[in-house]
């Protein structure tokens, strides 16, 4: 069963989200956070929905921004609007599951580090998919400021446009220790190996002071898309929720 799902912010914003679940089931529920310049609809998340929903758990991904009729324009955020949506997202459902299970990917790792999810119970644990290592330098990742339009715009494949909050918090989560200090239910990191990612991470994963487990799928690359990483990115989450 598919449900799409509105959600009004105070701020007269919409969260366009997609509820995948099988009619008898209200047990486990996983919500996946996309990461920067990411959907709910990107592959990681959209095939991410057969593979658990056929094993039992129910689904829900939602775009941090969006095209639709008053959805966020990514130029507008910054983590923290991130994690206030992320917040009322897991208010939304935190009566109807016995256990929520957060997986985010990227710049959706520190959306939920920096979310409510240590203040609510029914959240277990949650899987952290290459989190990123935050920004270090603006020139090597081409993002310019461009002092007219009070904006940074991020030259890649397709212009991007951050706000001026969104830049500084991604400088912010550069602090790795500070991210660990924020993990407070168990986890799971699993890793591209053949992404920075993880050697930025691991000095500071022996501080992690709940219970954790980290895996490196080898030859995949940020977004996991090289064949068959995908899959054992789903099949290392599966053998931490089960």
């Amino acid at each position: 069963m598919e449900e799409q799902i509105q959600l009004t912010t105070s701020d007269n914003h919409l969260i366009y989200g997609t509820l995948n679940y099988q009619q008898e089931s209200k047990k486990t529920l996983l919500i996946f956070v996309h990461g920067l310049t990411g959907s709910q609809n990107e592959h990681l998340c959209f095939n991410a929905v057969p593979f658990f929903t056929s094993r039992n758990f129910d689904t829900f991904r939602f775009d941090l921004y969006s095209s639709r009729k008053q959805g966020r324009k990514l130029s507008e955020c910054d983590i923290s609007t991130h994690s206030a949506d992320l917040n009322m997202v897991l208010d939304n459902f935190k009566d109807k599951y016995q256990n929520i299970i957060l997986i985010g990917h990227s710049l959706g790792v520190p959306t939920i580090l920096q979310s409510n999810y240590n203040n609510i119970d029914q959240v277990t644990k949650i899987v952290l998919w290459d989190p990123t290592r935050g920004l270090l330098d603006l020139n090597s990742r081409s993002i310019v400021y461009y002092p007219q339009l009070k904006k940074y715009i991020w030259h890649k494949s397709k212009e991007v446009l951050l706000s001026e909050s969104m830049v500084k918090e991604w400088k912010a989560v550069s602090d790795i220790k500070s991210q660990i200090e924020k993990i407070t239910k168990p986890c799971k990191f699993i890793f591209a190996g053949d992404h920075y990612c993880y050697d930025a991470w691991k000095p500071f994963l022996p501080e992690i002071s709940v219970a954790s487990k980290v895996s490196i799928i080898p030859n995949a690359t940020h977004v996991f898309y090289e064949e068959g990483t995908e899959k054992i990115l789903f099949e290392e989450t599966l053998s931490w929720i089960q």
